[in-house]
């Protein structure tokens, strides 16, 4: 063999082994050290309240996996990324995720809008994508078999509220003041729904922006109408002012809501103003659950305080489902990834036992909680 061919030989082989290096991105395991997980929520501003307990209960999850040596002999990296509470950057921080920090899995975010927008860049991927925290129903009717949901939607959250005001209380004609934005405007429409088949009155709809603090034209003429039962649908920055703003005009109807109500910081927020709130809730550290209990004890001494709302907890979950969808496939091929975590069946997670449907939903409980004597008491479990 002469010099030209065994020099020609020597560079097929390098460019061989470029190639073999170089392929497969998210799809193999092959050369890599680390399993990396992205994170995007609300780190700052007035979402930042649920943003933070987001990455508290991911940083667990991770911690813990990583000390029991973690997945698949792979140590897990968790890259969290601020939406800053807008759809452009949630999209702007996907991407990042996607291109430059190369995920293997996504999670995020905490507002409907702004994972319908980031869903649309790991739906292109095929990142498997979990759902934690927004509720909005449209986000498990994408069509895509990568996107999954580990927490209830509005439809099953509503309903919930519903049948329970239905069955246990006096409250008929309702008014409702929501959040303009996809999240919002769903609870609404499913709400109007539910209430008026089952022979309850929907007097007005009203309307804000996220990082509203005025409320008092709207609530104004709310007052006029005195409504028996006044929804508040949206999140906790905004709804602690408009039932401090509503006690302070006068209006005395039973308040109720929805997740953005759990935990104690509604009761920092909103002080006396919140007293005998009823709200849909998803997680309470409850004790007599093993799961439950690991979760809170492991919080507790991480963070010096107890998780008190789905926030953490269901990301904790996020997590703890991803580890069980890659040891079930045996890699982290995103395509065998998607289809283990569509196979999942009865997973005991803190939130209670995930099932996931056809559409990638989970099939979950939904608590009813109520602020009683400065407390969040759960008064309904199904």
């Amino acid at each position: 063999m002469n010099k030209r061919r065994v020099f020609s030989f020597a560079w097929l082989l390098v460019a061989l082994v470029i190639f073999a290096s170089g392929c497969g991105g998210n799809n193999s395991d092959a050369g890599k050290g680390e399993i990396k997980i992205g994170l995007v929520g609300a780190m700052s501003g007035g979402g930042a309240i649920y943003g933070q307990q987001m990455k508290k209960g991911a940083e667990l999850a991770v911690e813990e996996i990583n000390k029991a040596g973690g997945i698949n002999g792979k140590q897990v990296k968790l890259i969290v990324e601020d939406d800053k509470g807008s759809p452009q950057e949630a999209v702007k921080a996907t991407e990042k995720l996607v291109s430059q920090d190369k995920i293997d899995y996504w999670m995020g975010t905490v507002n409907s809008s702004n994972t319908l927008a980031a869903l649309e860049v790991t739906k292109k991927a095929g990142i498997p994508s979990m759902v934690p925290i927004a509720t909005a129903e449209k986000i498990t009717e994408m069509g895509s078999k990568n996107i999954f949901r580990n927490c209830a939607n509005n439809p099953m959250q509503v309903k919930a509220l519903v049948d329970y005001i239905l069955a246990n209380r006096p409250e008929k004609k309702f008014a409702i003041l929501a959040e303009n934005t996809d999240y919002g405007r769903d609870l609404v429409k499913i709400f109007e729904e539910n209430l008026t088949k089952g022979g309850g009155t929907i007097l007005a709809t009203e309307y804000y922006k996220p990082g509203d603090k005025d409320f008092y034209n709207q609530l104004t003429k709310i007052k006029a109408l005195n409504p028996e039962g006044f929804l508040v649908a949206g999140m906790i920055a905004e709804g602690s002012q408009i039932v401090k703003q509503a006690r302070e005009l006068g209006i005395r109807s039973q308040f109720y809501s929805f997740g953005g109500f759990m935990g104690n910081d509604p009761i920092k927020l909103s002080g006396e103003a919140a007293e005998g709130l009823i709200h849909t809730d998803y997680f309470s550290p409850v004790s007599g659950d093993p799961v439950i209990e690991k979760f809170v004890n492991g919080y507790k001494a991480k963070y010096g305080e107890v998780p008190d709302t789905y926030y953490s907890a269901s990301l904790y979950d996020a997590v703890y489902l991803y580890k069980t969808a890659v040891e079930k496939a045996g890699s982290t091929d995103k395509d065998k990834v998607n289809q283990a975590m569509s196979q999942i069946k009865d997973y005991q997670g803190v939130l209670g036992k995930i099932t996931f449907d056809e559409k990638g939903q989970t099939i979950t409980r939904v608590w009813i909680s109520q602020i009683k004597n400065g407390k969040q008491v759960v008064i309904f479990k199904p």
